[in-house]
């Protein structure tokens, strides 16, 4: 019986968003084409204002993810099925999920992430949704990354501080038809979003101050969120 893992080499041009647990930061990765033909990769800095998207927990996946060698090898199963084996000593425990948001993403992307911090926020995220009476009847939460909460740790190189996201439910909305259930062999490549400035990365402050969210009014219609 098939496991149903995703062994693609090109994981690359997926469309994507990444998380920096060392920053707290949330970033939408894009490819551009230049003039020359050559592709190149831009990563621009969405965590404020306070970012909101459909995340499909429906279908979170989980295993094993290598973010060495250039493009990411995905060993993964759908939660609840058996892990496969480890491939090898670069790959480490992760989960993958689909995120959607027309304006702020332009459209369908994955997240995945093999942080604890991150795994552990998405966890308890996961959790959150399982308790919900909404997720019985198939609706999918639209959730905000409300701030981060720094977790310290101690390493035989000394003691280093990580940012674990802080995700939120604050809405639950009738599945859109960019993401339906079942395996997507591919994810078509966003459309246009508006530009957000790149921000480079500094060093990060004692303690990240969540920014203000305004959660949707509740007799918001899909068509009027602003995601």
């Amino acid at each position: 019986m098939a496991l149903g893992l995703n062994t693609n080499t090109n994981a690359e041009i997926v469309p994507h968003i990444r998380y920096d647990a060392r920053a707290g930061r949330l970033f939408r990765n894009d490819r551009e084409q230049k003039p020359d033909g050559k592709w190149e990769s831009r990563s621009t800095d969405i965590t404020s204002p306070a970012p909101v998207m459909l995340m499909d927990l429906a279908q979170i996946e989980v295993g094993w993810i290598s973010f060495t060698g250039g493009a990411p090898d995905f060993h993964m199963v759908r939660f609840g099925e058996p892990l496969p084996q480890q491939p090898s000593k670069d790959h480490r425990q992760g989960f993958r999920i689909r995120v959607y948001a027309p304006k702020l993403l332009g459209g369908l992307r994955e997240f995945a992430a093999t942080a604890r911090v991150v795994i552990a926020a998405m966890d308890a995220l996961h959790n959150q949704y399982e308790e919900a009476p909404e997720s019985g009847q198939r609706l999918v939460p639209l959730v905000t990354l409300t701030g981060t909460t720094p977790v310290v740790s101690k390493t035989p190189q000394g003691q280093t501080t990580n940012y674990a996201p802080i995700f939120e439910i604050t809405k639950w909305l009738p599945r859109p038809d960019d993401m339906p259930l079942g395996a997507l062999p591919s994810i078509a490549a966003p459309t246009s979003v508006a530009p957000r400035a790149a921000v480079p990365i500094a060093a990060p402050p004692a303690r990240h101050v969540p920014a203000p969210v305004t959660a949707p009014a509740p007799e918001m219609a899909m068509h009027d969120t602003e995601f």
